[in-house]
């Protein structure tokens, strides 16, 4: 019975100071509210990544230009949180996403598809080249062949 108790006070206590470790146990999340406590794994922010990267694929194929500067964005946006967050990986060459990303919203802007592919295929090799110097080069991005995306319309709403 005392195991029991001595076990059960134990466990009270490191929960305890877990808890006031634990950034979630000071800032609940809110839906629709920004918590900068919430952190990603690596794995997930990249996921994410590479799920803006075919977002932004399917976009510029369309020709919908508010989304592929919204996707440019958003992609650009997950790069610099991975960066800020991690410190094995190579934050220089994460930087270097910024001059395709900078191109693809420039022919945004312009309409311009050829630029974009220009820029989409730059983007596609600074990522395979972040890989590379991450020891992950086992992970190589491409040109999208297909969509898994049929949830969303990828024509422009302004035609």
């Amino acid at each position: 019975m005392k195991c029991a108790s001595l076990s059960t006070a134990l466990f009270l206590f490191a929960s305890a100071a877990l808890a006031q470790e634990t950034p979630f146990a000071q800032q609940p999340y809110r839906p629709g509210a920004s918590n900068e406590t919430m952190v990603l794994s690596l794995g997930d922010l990249m996921g994410i990544a590479q799920w803006r990267h075919l977002k932004l694929w399917q976009a510029g194929k369309a020709e919908n230009w508010k989304l592929v500067a919204f996707e440019a964005d958003k992609l650009k946006e997950s790069l610099y949180r991975a960066a800020l967050l991690y410190v094995n990986i190579p934050t220089g060459l994460i930087k270097a996403a910024d001059a395709p990303l900078t191109t693809i919203g420039e022919a945004a802007a312009a309409g311009n598809a050829k630029a974009f592919a220009t820029g989409f295929a730059k983007l596609t090799e600074a990522c395979n080249t972040c890989h590379v110097a991450g020891g992950i080069g086992f992970v190589r991005m491409r040109t999208p062949t297909a969509s898994p995306f049929s949830n969303q319309d990828f024509t422009p709403v302004d035609r």
